[in-house]
């Protein structure tokens, strides 16, 4: 093992894990990407966890020296002033600006690949290490969608979720109103289960839940609480009557001559009247996987689950088209 830097830049040491080379630049040939996912460089949770790195760091070894960044950065290839730009790895960077000279030495990986490739590289080690708040997860997937065209397979297995179904949750954020992505965005709660039921909330239930944590309690048990009760459904009268049950005969009977007993409407071709705002559809299950494959959402979800994503789906499609017109 190399024991100076000289020798380090002469070997070229190989990153156990993938094998490649690595390379030191000087930090300051080393710069920052400023839409990056992290977005809260100032919060008490990164901040310790740079500490944290930067006090490792300069633990003295037996020999004298500095312990140091002992995990490279990935970077991208230098440009005409030998600078290269931090694909993975701003929190070891960060973590130097005030250190000795011999710490601005850090190693790294430099990563050819195309735009893709460096998006997963810096994506992937997000999920993997100190992760991203649910809000800026979001963003992340919508980034990823819209940027960089990745699949929802892709996206679930480079930002580690799972199951697939949990993806329309993250969307959902992003449709929240400002109050609720507020409220997401301070990191105060990290269950995205809690996402729907925090878009069921209105102004005055979130002024609630504002009081409702301020005096101790958990936002999870507070938006629960607060979530409004769905009313139940009258109970269905216990068998039809013999007048019913004739004008049911009937009705089947007119329907079978090419319409219904008393519109003469077609059965399989309902009219929807233009003071009505919502379309009902049954389908199969076969039909729905099949509807899934063409709006790029996982297919091999619980019925539930798959009836959500879909209904999200063509809900942001029509947002789209709207959008477009």
């Amino acid at each position: 093992m190399a024991n100076t830097i000289d020798e380090l830049l002469k070997n070229g040491d190989k990153d156990p894990i993938t094998g490649e080379t690595i390379t030191y630049f000087h930090r300051d040939k080393i710069l920052p990407v400023a839409d990056q996912d992290r977005d809260d460089w100032d919060s008490p949770e990164t901040v310790a966890n740079i500490a944290t790195i930067r006090k490792a760091s300069r633990i003295k070894l037996e020999d004298g020296r500095y312990f140091g960044i002992r995990y490279p950065l990935f970077v991208t290839e230098p440009d005409d002033n030998g600078n290269v730009e931090i694909i993975d790895g701003e929190c070891r960077w960060r973590s130097t600006e005030d250190g000795p000279e011999e710490l601005k030495m850090l190693p790294c990986i430099v990563r050819t690949g195309g735009k893709k490739e460096r998006r997963l590289d810096h994506t992937s080690s997000n999920g993997a290490r100190k992760g991203l708040t649910l809000y800026q997860t979001a963003m992340s997937i919508h980034k990823d969608e819209k940027e960089y065209g990745l699949t929802s397979d892709e996206i679930c297995a480079v930002h580690g979720i799972s199951p697939a179904s949990q993806l329309s949750k993250y969307r959902a954020i992003l449709k929240l109103n400002e109050r609720q992505k507020q409220i997401v965005r301070s990191g105060s709660f990290q269950d995205v289960n809690l996402v729907y039921e925090l878009k069921k909330l209105d102004d005055e239930a979130l002024t609630k839940l504002e009081k409702r944590v301020s005096k101790g309690e958990s936002i999870q048990q507070a938006i629960k609480a607060l979530v409004p009760k769905e009313p139940k459904k009258p109970k269905e009268p216990q068998g039809p009557s013999n007048e019913r049950q004739d004008e049911d005969d009937a009705n089947r009977e007119g329907a079978g001559q090419g319409g219904s007993a008393d519109s003469g409407q077609d059965p399989l071709n309902p009219e929807v009247s233009d003071s009505e705002s919502f379309v009902s559809l049954t389908i199969g299950i076969e039909a729905a996987k099949a509807l899934a494959h063409l709006l790029d959402v996982p297919a091999n979800l619980d019925t539930r689950a798959l009836e959500e994503a879909l209904s999200d789906a063509i809900k942001k499609m029509a947002h789209d088209a709207e959008a477009a017109a």
